[in-house]
């Protein structure tokens, strides 16, 4: 539990930003779920970031980031950890060196606080291809590049050129060939905070990125359930196999454990159904491995993450 006594009048002093107290997380995840986070801080600019990392450090405060909270699970608890939140970080831009921008390939910057449906729409409207596959995938720019977000072919760190990152207390430039993405992971380690993404875009017709971005959206309302309380995929797909139909296969389709469904449409999204918990939650996963370890011998890993008290 973080004491109340002096972590504002600690970090008053340099930091821009919103302090919020006493929150339910519940409404800061897609599931709306989660217990209470005693501070949640917001700071508006990189320095003050790292201003309230260094003093966390020196308070013997641990931390957990957030995004969009559209790939998470907080548990019923709560959180022991001061909670930060990147949605101040929010700017989109053009940007070329010395004529650059002038060719077939664009150069687009995003910080991580960014809507990555924000970056998606922005490319179609500027008539940039390069990220079409992930059109109506929730989140975060920076919680896109951790997790290396895809869809239809198409995965975030394909078109990444640079990311800058506070690690170490240092704001540090990594190029893509020093970054070793992988399957849902972006290659960065946890303590690796994103501040913003060079992405390299290639120029195309503002009508045929659309009809994409078309296809694409029809695809994913045919098998995905879009507009449900979800955290998007919870399983990451097994080298060659499909964690979906494994489950479905498995006969979990459907199965419910208090107000958390398997969706009838794609099993590996769990749906809030109403008053669901992280109890129920993780319970449903617990038997969801369990039935799929039994029948096929594969032991699936969560995609989204977890974090709380447990």
């Amino acid at each position: 539990m973080v004491s109340d006594y002096s972590l504002k009048e600690r970090l008053s002093e340099g930091f821009n930003g919103d302090v919020l107290t006493d929150v339910m997380l519940r409404d800061y995840t897609s599931l709306r779920i989660g217990g209470k986070a005693d501070y949640i801080f917001i700071p508006s600019d990189p320095l003050s970031l790292r201003g309230l990392i260094e003093a966390l450090a020196a308070a013997g405060l641990g931390y957990v980031l957030i995004g969009g909270g559209t790939n998470l699970l907080v548990t019923d608890d709560g959180v022991d950890d001061v909670v930060i939140n990147m949605k101040a970080f929010q700017s989109l831009e053009r940007v070329g060196d010395r004529g650059e921008d002038s060719g077939e390939d664009v150069r687009v910057f995003a910080q991580s606080g960014l809507s990555l449906q924000r970056l998606v729409s922005f490319c179609r409207e500027g008539g940039l291809s390069g990220l079409e596959g992930l059109v109506g995938i929730p989140g975060t720019v920076g919680g896109a590049v951790f997790g290396n977000a895809g869809a239809y072919g198409c995965e975030i760190m394909d078109v990444v050129q640079r990311v800058t990152v506070l690690r170490e207390g240092s704001i540090v430039v990594l190029e893509r060939e020093d970054i070793n993405a992988t399957y849902r992971s972006g290659g960065l380690s946890p303590d690796t905070m994103i501040l913003g993404v060079h992405i390299l875009l290639k120029r195309d017709d503002k009508g045929t990125l659309q009809e994409r971005m078309n296809e694409f959206l029809q695809m994913k309302k045919k098998t995905q359930p879009i507009g449900e309380r979800s955290a998007g995929c919870v399983f990451k797909n097994p080298p060659a196999e499909s964690a979906a139909r494994l489950i479905d296969e498995a006969g979990f389709k459907g199965m419910r454990v208090g107000d958390i469904e398997v969706s009838t449409l794609h099993a590996n999204f769990f749906i809030n159904k109403g008053q669901g918990t992280a109890g129920d939650f993780l319970a449903l996963m617990d038997a969801v491995v369990d039935g799929v370890r039994k029948k096929f011998g594969i032991v699936l890993e969560p995609e989204i993450g977890i974090i709380g008290r447990r």
